[in-house]
């Protein structure tokens, strides 16, 4: 039995076969009011992108990777590092078609950004884009709760994410939402209001990652004083599979938990071993009987 709506199982069926993501850094920034407590960008970027290289480099070092290692021929270019709408018109139109024509195994690309960086110059961009290519626009929102908001700095409200979700669903652009499980000033009741907006929004598909700290933020400040605590793994794996019991069932899930390199992951231990968080959410799963969207209406 499937027990959720995996991104991977989706891509089969659009494509007819595996599809990869190779995450790239097109030397974007962050606008000044982000300020996120947990983020060092060089923590979430695969190594390939780490080390700034031409675009075209990076797309063909990739590709070239995991051609090798898991036999896969078509792939997404995934604008990862930083905001990847926080730019000139001219150049956002110049990297992304420049990333479509690297390739014919190129069939897609996913923008990662930020509800306020999208605007209506940038808009007409993603409109055109998306009439081209198999188009995801990937936007961080974390959480409904506002005061959680504010002790992050993520630098914006829920009321600008819903804002951007509606005009990008107005123009039929695919929109994924980042969600983070155990951010300070989150309680229970946050997680499960976030899945229930996410639902009331129509949100095509979500990641879920649990709060990791990392090297170099404030969130490590935090942690090495003792004012935040990351969540035990006995309680994440409860609040994802909570989660996905409350999160509608035609929301594509592409993320269940979060990584970070060795040399930069500070806690919790258990982000390591990626494959061990998400057996035992199948597990847990299982052992309740249970599936995405078992109590979605509630």
């Amino acid at each position: 039995m499937t027990r959720y709506n995996k991104f991977s199982e989706h891509l089969k069926k659009v494509f007819g076969e595996k599809v990869w993501k190779i995450s790239v850094d097109a030397g974007f920034k962050c606008p000044p009011q982000a300020k996120c407590i947990y983020c060092y960008n060089p923590s979430f970027v695969h190594e390939t992108a780490r080390r700034i290289k031409p675009l075209k480099e990076q797309i063909l070092e990739g590709m070239g990777i995991i051609k090798k290692r898991r036999k896969v021929n078509k792939f997404i270019v995934y604008f990862q590092a930083y905001t990847n709408t926080y730019a000139e018109t001219e150049y956002l139109r110049k990297v992304y078609y420049e990333a479509l024509s690297i390739s014919p195994d190129i069939v897609g690309i996913s923008i990662g950004t930020r509800s306020d960086c999208i605007d209506d110059g940038i808009l007409e961009i993603l409109k055109d884009l998306n009439k081209k290519t198999y188009l995801w626009v990937e936007i961080g929102l974390q959480t409904v709760n506002e005061k959680t908001m504010r002790i992050t700095k993520r630098g914006h409200d829920v009321k600008n994410f819903e804002e951007a979700v509606r005009k990008l669903k107005e123009n039929n652009i695919r929109v994924m939402a980042h969600v983070i499980i155990g951010l300070p000033g989150d309680e229970y009741e946050d997680w499960m209001n976030t899945a229930y907006f996410l639902n009331k929004l129509k949100i095509d598909g979500v990641k879920i990652h649990p709060l990791h700290v990392v090297k170099y933020t404030e969130l490590e400040k935090w942690y090495n004083e003792g004012k935040y605590e990351p969540l035990e793994f006995e309680e994440y794996i409860k609040a994802v599979c909570d989660f996905i019991e409350r999160l509608d069932k035609n929301i594509i899930i592409a993320r269940l938990t979060g990584e970070a390199p060795d040399d930069l992951l500070v806690a919790p231990e258990w982000c390591r071993n990626k494959l061990r968080v998400l057996n035992e959410i199948e597990k847990e799963l299982e052992k309740r009987g249970s599936y995405q969207g078992k109590y979605a209406n509630y």
